[in-house]
C-alpha cells in the first residue's frame, strides 16, 4: 500500500511538470504571436497568467522535497527523476519568465513615440525557440535521448539568428533615432527568445542524465 501510494506520488510528479511544461508552452506561444501583431490585450494575460507557473513551480519543488524526506526513495532512477523534476521545473519558471519579458516589452513598445517593425528572421527565432520547448517536453515524456541530442543543432541557429537580428536591429536605430527605444524593446526580445532555447537545451540535458545517468553538454 505505501508503495502503491509512493509509485503515485512519482507519477504525480512526471505528469505536473508536463502540465507546467504545457502552460509555459502557451505562454511563449502567445508572447511570440503578441510580438508579431502588437496585441497588448494578449501581453497583459501573459504577465497576469505568470503567477500561476510560479505557483506550479513551487508546488512542484516542495512536493519533491516531501516525498524525497518522507518516502526515502531507493531506486537510482527515482532519485534521478526527483532530481531533474525539480531542475527542469526550474528551467521551465525561466521560460515563462522571458515570455513575461516579451510581453511587457511588447506593452511597453505601443506606448513609443515609433514601434519597430520586428525584422523578418524575429519570426523563425520565435518558432524555433517555441519549437525546441516543445522537444525538450516530448524528449522528457518519452525520455528520448536522440530528440535531445537534436536540440543542439536548433541552438546553434538561433545564436546565429540572435546575432544577425541583434545587427540589424542596431542598423536599424542608428539609421532613425527616433527608434532608439524601440530597438532597445526588441534587443532586450530577441535576447529573452535566445535564452528561451538555451534553457530547452538546459531541459534537453536533464533528459539525458535521466535516461543515461551521464553527464552531457549541449550549448
Amino acid at each position: 500500500m505505501i508503495r502503491e501510494r509512493y509509485a503515485h506520488q512519482i507519477a504525480g510528479l512526471r505528469e505536473d511538470l508536463l502540465r507546467m511544461g504545457s502552460m509555459v508552452e502557451q505562454a511563449l506561444l502567445r508572447a511570440i504571436y503578441a510580438l508579431e501583431t502588437w496585441d497588448v490585450a494578449i501581453a497583459a494575460q501573459i504577465i497576469h497568467d505568470d503567477a500561476s507557473i510560479d505557483d506550479a513551480w513551487r508546488n512542484l519543488e516542495e512536493r519533491t522535497i516531501h516525498l524525497l524526506a518522507t518516502q526515502q526513495p531507493v531506486v537510482a532512477s527515482d532519485l534521478r527523476l526527483c532530481a531533474v523534476v525539480t531542475a527542469i521545473a526550474g528551467e521551465l519558471e525561466r521560460i515563462g519568465d522571458y515570455a513575461n519579458s516579451i510581453a511587457k516589452r511588447v506593452r511597453q513598445a505601443t506606448r513609443r513615440p515609433a514601434l519597430m517593425t520586428p525584422p523578418p528572421q524575429t519570426q523563425e527565432m520565435g518558432r524555433l525557440a517555441l519549437q525546441m520547448v516543445n522537444t525538450s517536453l516530448q524528449a522528457f515524456l518519452l525520455q528520448d535521448v536522440d530528440l535531445a541530442h537534436g536540440l543542439a543543432a536548433s541552438d546553434e541557429r538561433v545564436d546565429e539568428l540572435e546575432d544577425l537580428l541583434r545587427a540589424e536591429v542596431i542598423a536599424i536605430a542608428k539609421g532613425d533615432p527616433v527608434l532608439f527605444e524601440a530597438a532597445v524593446d526588441m534587443l532586450d526580445i530577441i535576447h529573452a527568445l535566445e535564452r528561451s532555447a538555451d534553457r530547452a537545451t538546459n531541459i534537453g540535458e536533464r533528459v539525458i542524465y535521466l535516461a543515461t545517468n551521464s553527464v552531457e553538454t549541449l550549448n
